[in-house]
Formats: structure tokens, sequence, C-alpha cells
């Protein structure tokens, strides 16, 4: 059954839900909702707020779950307060910016909408009038003025774009990074529940406030809220580079600008990508460092844990202007949506269900490859003959 419009459903229904870091109520509700409604899935919020999702089968390892991480926010603004009077009379909106953003591109007049934590649609819109940035030139502070509605005290702003729209074979989206990785998490975990594979165990760990510095994951790791055997692969949209296309198909992963991730897993992965291949020459995937951002996985690495990556490459990465939708270069500065090729995104799930249904590729290596292993038996032959003087 061709399950591609569910999967886009999926998407819309997660990218539909406003979030900044430390805001991530809705989209944690919205996992958790999702998850009540499928048989076979069991569903929790650890201590700092983080959403574990679990599919354990019949015979599966309930300590060494393949566990997939995404984070639930994406960069925004926090409502502080009303910050005096503007030149014009009129009661001027002060906001912090919570995650990384050239100041370049916050120009006055752009667009924002206000949210309250509980509603998913806006409650007011306004403009921003001036922007600050730190000594790197990063966004930091704003003001915008309201031009509807209102901008409640205790909420939070995101750039005035749609939540989820397609668009020339993209899938387009205020904040594809990264709740668009939480749904190939999501639809992963879905597909499972509904094929009810026996001797599988997999989790979904969705955190919080990963853009301010990974707070969640960190969280995460000292709470014990997944397994210390568990193998990790974290779900990423990445900024698409010349060698890393969108269209090009889901990435795996081999490090990002931290480190470099477990070998075994991404071998995992590289085997399961070129078997789904081999049956359909339409999927695409990559191989690929993506040394413009570090992602969870790192920090996995960084404290014991076996973990490796994907990747969807993306375009206008954090609504910075720089992509058009055919792929071209854009000129800044500028916001603008986000975007992701739709066929990475599916990609993205085939290879994860693949790869969850053959546990046995998780496994650790208990010695080399077995290319490697034919090659290091053929030096040894040539090498012999050599000494013993046959140099044929």
């Amino acid at each position: 059954m061709d399950r591609r419009a569910d999967w886009l459903a999926m998407a819309e229904g997660l990218l539909s839900q406003p979030t900044v870091p430390l805001v991530e109520d809705l989209p944690a509700a919205h996992v958790l909702d999702v998850a009540s409604r499928r048989p076979g899935l069991w569903a929790r919020r650890d201590e700092a707020g983080n959403v574990v999702v679990r599919y354990p089968a019949e015979g599966g390892d309930g300590s060494r779950p393949l566990v997939l991480v995404a984070h639930l926010d994406h960069p925004g603004f926090a409502v502080e307060g009303i910050d005096g009077e503007g030149i014009d009379g009129e009661g001027r909106v002060a906001l912090s910016f919570r995650g990384g953003l050239a100041l370049r591109h916050a120009v006055a007049g752009t667009t924002v909408d206000f949210f309250d934590p509980s509603r998913p649609e806006p409650v007011g819109r306004g403009e921003l009038v001036e922007a600050e940035g730190d000594d790197d030139d990063r966004l930091t502070r704003a003001s915008a003025r309201v031009v509807d509605g209102e901008a409640p005290t205790g909420g939070f702003a995101m750039w005035a774009l749609p939540g989820f729209s397609l668009d020339a074979g993209r899938i387009c989206s205020r904040a594809c990074d990264d709740l668009l990785g939480a749904a190939v998490v999501l639809c992963t975990l879905d597909e499972l529940a509904r094929r009810a594979p026996a001797g599988v165990e997999v989790w979904g760990l969705f955190t919080r406030a990963e853009e301010i510095g990974f707070l969640g994951t960190l969280e995460a790791i000292r709470l014990g809220s997944i397994p210390r055997e568990a193998r990790v692969l974290s779900l990423e949209c990445s900024k698409a580079l010349v060698d890393a296309p969108q269209g090009g198909g889901v990435i795996v992963r081999v490090g990002d600008r931290a480190s470099i991730f477990d070998p075994g897993l991404t071998g995992a992965l590289v085997h399961a990508a070129r078997a789904l291949a081999e049956e359909d020459e339409n999927l695409r995937w990559q191989r690929k460092l993506m040394d413009a951002g570090t992602c969870e996985a790192t920090a996995f690495c960084a404290r014991g844990w076996r973990a490796s990556g994907l990747a969807l490459p993306l375009g206008n990465y954090h609504n910075a202007l720089d992509r058009a939708l055919d792929g071209s270069p854009l000129d800044g500065p500028g916001i603008a949506a986000e975007h992701v090729a739709v066929d990475d995104y599916q990609a993205a799930v085939r290879l994860l269900v693949a790869l969850a249904t053959t546990p046995a590729l998780l496994d650790e290596p208990g010695g080399p490859p077995p290319w490697l292993a034919e090659r290091a038996d053929r030096a040894r032959e040539k090498l012999a003959r050599a000494i013993g003087g046959d140099h044929a």
C-alpha cells in the first residue's frame, strides 16, 4: 500500500504547530496525541519535558532499542512585554530571539505572528521596527509594533509564514527544522505500529530547546530517558550544500561540524539505503559529511552512545533567504519559508522503516567488514608471492 499521502498528512499536522525553544507545548501535545491513537505505541514525557514514544514489539530488546531523535523547537522570539512608547506614540513589543540567525536578515518591516502557548492559531501580527545583535552579528533582540490582534505577555512570535504548504515538489514551512525531522520519526513509529513486526524495539525521543544548546538532549542524557545501550540516530534538517543538494535524496550523515559519528551505525544506514535503491531505482540517497552545524548525535557520541544520523537537505536554513524552490541561490538579506524536497522526506521514512525492521543490521560488527577481510586475504597472498620472488 502506498502510504506517501499519509506521510505528508503527518508532516502537515506537526508543522502546523507553532514552536520556539522552551515553548514546545503544542508540537509535544501533538506527538502525544498521535501516539495515544496508535495501538502498539506507548508515550510519556520525561522530567525535562522531552517526549518519549516507544514501539516495544514482542521479542524486542528493550535494553538496546533503536532510538530516533528529533527536536521540537525552531528559532523564534519570546514576547518579553511592552517596551515603552514608540516615536508614533504606539507601544512597542519587546522580543528576545532564541536560536541562531544572522542579524542582517531581520529587516525592518518583516512581519511576525504572535502566539499564545496554548493555541496553534496566531492571536496577532506585528512588524519589526528594529533589531539588535551580539558581537558575532547574530540576532538577539528586536522590537515590533502590533498591526493586528495582540502580542500576549508570556507568548512567543514566529515569522509570519505558512505552517505547511506544498510548492514545486517541496514541503514549505516556517519551521521545517526540525519539525519535519520529528515527522519522519513519527511516521516511522506509526508504520511500525501498523505493521506490527516482532523482535523490534524502536523509540522516538522528541527533544526540547535544541536550538539554544541541546538543552533537552543533555537533560535526557542526565535523566537516563533512554537506555545506555541504545543505538541512537539523529534526524535533522541540514542546510543544503553544493555537494549535498536538495532532491539528491536523504543524507546518511557521517558527521557534523563537531564530530564523526559511529561508523557501524552509519554503515547500517548505508547498507539499508543500498538495498532499498536496488529494489527501487527512483529512491535516492546520499552519504555526506554535513559540517555546516552540529546535531544531537554529537552530544550522544560524546557521552558514550553509539550514534549516527540522517539529514534532509534544507533550503532557507533558519528562515534566512538563500535558496529558491528550484535550488538556485538567492541574494538576501531577508526571511523566507524553509523547504525540503518531498522525495527526500519520503525517502527518509522508507529508509528508517527498512532499518528498524532489520534489527540485525544494528549489531556492532564483531570483526572487519567482508570487503576488508577479502582484500586482506588478497594482499597477504600477493605479497607472499612477491617476497618469494614471483612478481607476476
